[in-house]
């Protein structure tokens, strides 16, 4: 495609969850858009991956952005089926967010119940009524609600070009793929995990990153850090190497920055007592990465979870600070050569509730002293760190990566190599 694209992105999730790291990454890709002259649009519900808010208007207001609310549009409230004595139809929240119109379906959906049939067919309606009247080029989705299937399904046959974006694992159904021109992952990894198992050819760019929100001052970086206390997050190899650290390191200052989607208790973790080690701290979740990233010295990732992605460990070494990460997933891809990356024992996975031995987690414990008590080593895997992000993540990189990749599209395609994907008494070997 030549000139600007028009770019309609639709979500079932809400577009403005802070706690949603893909709602996070989709809002600075249409914001870069939109700056590099492209047309886009957004139509969003109210789920929210967290606790939502209490007051929509109040959640808008705290982050800037003027609204209007209309009700379901007549066309709709006439086309929907219902008794007499049943409202039809949910409001709609019309606001514009860094230069991007969104609209926001005011849905009661949370991932606790069955997707709501009604709230589905006023989606599917709004998504009829953008797609006449913005004419877009392309659509852009992502996330597993069946209205999205038949979004794409949609689009297609008004002759638009469709992008189905994997963020996570569990795709492997062809049938996601059914009305997707093309496919695009959050990393190179991902990508390669998907050709793997069902021959999937996709696009795998890492995450954007706004540079802006991650960017801290460097004069009180003074701790080591782990964001997060979750399974999945490796909060047992946290708790060991806290527990090594804390009786062998008391010099050595911890903080545990909360989730707000998963704040996992620590000292629930059996056999360790972090109420003895006054040096390790609990922070609440915080609004910016930048506001952790001013007091980390040292970020430990020791994710047991194949990690498609690993943004936090990205963000660190934007902020010059050596992250530590598993051997897991897409986390080596990740850091390259700008962090560590130690091993984790292979028995340890989400379900475990066994913690890893002090032989197991030594490779940690090492790291995180010699990077502590050298400081021509902090220095060089600082400097690294930095080097590393700027050539692989930094805005300008990115920017255009993804502006390359949108202005390219065309319509069909092949979107499989069966060569490539493991034949059906194969797939399921170890």
């Amino acid at each position: 495609m030549r000139g600007p694209v028009r770019i309609f992105l639709a979500i079932y999730n809400a577009y403005t969850d802070s706690t949603s790291g893909a709602a996070h990454s989709f809002r600075i890709l249409t914001q870069w858009l939109s700056s590099a002259g492209h047309e886009c649009r957004v139509l969003a519900t109210a789920r929210f991956d967290g606790k939502p808010p209490a007051d929509i208007h109040e959640h808008l207001a705290q982050l800037g952005i003027p609204l209007s609310q209309r009700k379901p549009s007549s066309a709709f409230v006439r086309s929907a089926r219902k008794p007499a004595n049943v409202a039809v139809g949910r409001p709609t929240m019309h606001f514009t967010m860094s230069g991007v119109p969104v609209t926001m379906l005011m849905t009661r959906h949370n991932e606790a119940q069955q997707p709501d049939r009604l709230e589905s067919d006023q989606f599917l309606f709004l998504i009829d009524e953008t797609l006449k009247e913005f004419a877009p080029d392309v659509l852009l989705t992502y996330g597993s609600h069946p209205a999205l299937l038949e979004t794409m399904r949609r689009a297609r046959r008004r002759r638009v070009i469709t992008v189905f974006s994997l963020r996570n694992h569990g795709y492997e159904d062809r049938v996601w793929y059914e009305h997707a021109d093309h496919v695009l992952t959050t990393s190179p990894y991902l990508s390669s995990v998907y050709r793997k198992k069902i021959g999937l050819l996709s696009t795998g760019i890492p995450s954007p990153i706004d540079w802006s929100e991650v960017l801290a001052p460097a004069e009180s970086r003074a701790f080591v850090t782990f964001v997060n206390p979750s399974p999945h997050k490796g909060s047992l190899v946290f708790a060991r190497l806290a527990d090594m650290l804390g009786s062998r390191r008391p010099d050595i200052p911890i903080v545990i920055v909360q989730s707000a989607t998963d704040a996992g208790s620590l000292n629930a973790i059996p056999g360790v007592d972090f109420g003895k080690y006054p040096q390790i701290l609990a922070a609440p979740p915080l609004p910016r990465p930048a506001d952790f990233f001013a007091f980390t010295k040292i970020l430990l990732v020791p994710s047991v979870f194949a990690e498609p992605f690993g943004r936090v460990a990205a963000e660190a070494m934007v902020n010059g600070i050596p992250p530590l990460v598993s051997n897991r997933g897409g986390l080596p891809e990740t850091v390259a050569d700008g962090g560590r990356v130690l091993p984790i024992p292979d028995r340890l996975s989400i379900a475990t509730v066994e913690l890893p031995s002090a032989e197991e987690v030594a490779p940690w414990f090492d790291a995180v002293c010699e990077l502590w008590d050298d400081s021509q080593t902090y220095a060089a895997a600082s400097r690294l760190a930095r080097e590393t992000a700027e050539r692989l993540y930094s805005e300008r990189v990115l920017r255009q990566r993804y502006l390359d990749y949108f202005t390219s599209l065309g319509r069909g395609g092949l979107l499989f190599d069966d060569a490539k994907a493991p034949s059906d008494e194969t797939k399921d070997a170890p």
